[in-house]
């Protein structure tokens, strides 16, 4: 038995006109951190590649893992930046004015994590209801008040939580939907749950910015898609449902938002749309292989000159660390083989992760004020989704000891 398998069909057309674009060799789990404790345990390596399908034009991973090895117990919080707090805050506040504002209604987030997005919305108008596997989340999701499910969204699963909360008028899934195993059994689930004139709201991150970007790291085994606007019209359709809008948003290094409703019961937002799929097959090229094979070389192209600059400030006897021990970290270590050789250590906000080591190279992961005790020369932002929020946070204080480097789109020093 094996805890991966290899994708032969179109996650969203089931077209088996796969062609792998990129490969990234085997790496680990993102967020499969270690304890000291078990440096003596072999790590498990999986095949990372991404492929194309020349069929409808979506992007996907070459091979899935088991959900059970990466979320039942999941290390990343969404309380843990400030810019998260403020996205989700500002998201639940447009919800709240812009759909059911004379009556109290359900709604329900897949993949609640520790309730952050729930807690915004006012518990006097709104019956909160959370989904999540992760076991160890459940103890945040209390303190805010918020009921949550500790299961995987699945029709069969859609079909208990309707048993038990009925309908819901609002539906939303954020960052979630590249890491489900079954789509078609996923919207089928919300389907069922959706009211008649309810909204379901999803976001995700956004392929152009991916490619526009370089932002190769968000590739990582839990993200098994990487979504552009007209394959996800065509595929809601199968379930009943249709898209009536969308907002892109800066928000994980850029994701769209998705609008989707009851087939018929909202007016579509066409012109906005058509829009954005001619920017996408037209100008962006989102639906050519050739434009992931420019990307993966441009990828290479910046992995080259990372590791050279690392190397250099090293033979200079410049001391290095990082911020940030998110997942992209795995596969931007990973595939540059960036290691204990050129970083000395990581930082990172979420408590959850301090004091363990990253896969594959076992960097050692600290709490922030590490940083400020050993003044590194040089800081590389390996978080570069949150560089705004850790200068503003840090630079002022930092300056005078460090200089800090973003990687992506193309290495900067600042």
């Amino acid at each position: 038995m094996t805890d991966y398998k290899k994708i032969i069909d179109c996650r969203l057309c089931k077209s088996n006109k796969l062609k792998k674009v990129f490969d990234l060799k085997k790496t680990p789990l993102a967020n499969g951190l270690i304890r000291k404790k078990d440096f003596k345990k072999k790590q498990k390596f999986y095949p990372l590649s991404l492929s194309f399908c020349k069929s409808c034009g979506h992007a996907q991973l070459s091979h899935s893992v088991s959900p059970n090895k990466m979320f039942d117990n999941y290390l990343y919080l969404s309380n843990t930046s400030k810019q998260s707090r403020e996205h989700f805050k500002s998201y639940a506040n447009e919800l709240t004015k812009k759909f059911f504002k004379n009556k109290k209604i359900n709604v329900i987030d897949i993949a609640s994590n520790d309730g952050t997005f729930l807690n915004f919305f006012n518990k006097k108008k709104f019956n909160r209801i959370g989904i999540d596997p992760a076991k160890n989340l459940l103890k945040f999701s209390k303190k805010k008040g918020i009921k949550q499910e500790v299961i995987y969204f699945t029709n069969k699963n859609s079909i208990k939580i309707k048993e038990k909360f009925g309908k819901f008028e609002i539906v939303t899934a954020n960052h979630v939907c590249a890491h489900v195993s079954d789509l078609h059994d996923f919207f089928s689930g919300v389907s069922n749950i959706l009211t008649n004139n309810g909204v379901f709201i999803f976001e995700v991150s956004y392929l152009a910015d991916v490619i526009k970007k370089k932002t190769f790291d968000t590739i990582y085994h839990e993200h098994m898609d990487y979504h552009a606007l007209m394959p996800l019209i065509s595929f809601v359709k199968k379930f009943g449902l249709e898209v009536f809008d969308f907002q892109l948003k800066k928000y994980q290094g850029g994701s769209i938002r998705i609008y989707v409703s009851k087939k018929n019961s909202r007016k579509i937002n066409q012109q906005k749309i058509s829009r954005q799929i001619n920017l996408e097959k037209n100008k962006l090229k989102l639906f050519k292989a050739k434009t992931y094979l420019k990307f993966a070389n441009e990828v290479n192209n910046i992995g080259i000159q990372l590791k050279n600059l690392l190397n250099k400030l090293k033979k200079n006897n410049k001391s290095i660390m990082g911020y940030g021990a998110a997942a992209k970290t795995t596969t931007l270590t990973s595939f540059f083989k960036i290691s204990k050789k050129e970083l000395d250590f990581i930082v990172d906000d979420n408590h959850l992760k301090q004091n363990l080591y990253t896969p594959n190279f076992r960097i050692p992961i600290r709490h922030p004020k590490e940083m400020y005790k050993k003044k590194p020369d040089y800081i590389i932002i390996l978080a570069w989704n949150y560089a705004d929020h850790i200068l503003t946070k840090h630079g002022k204080n930092m300056k005078k000891y460090s200089k800090f480097i973003i990687p992506f789109p193309k290495i900067k020093i600042i």
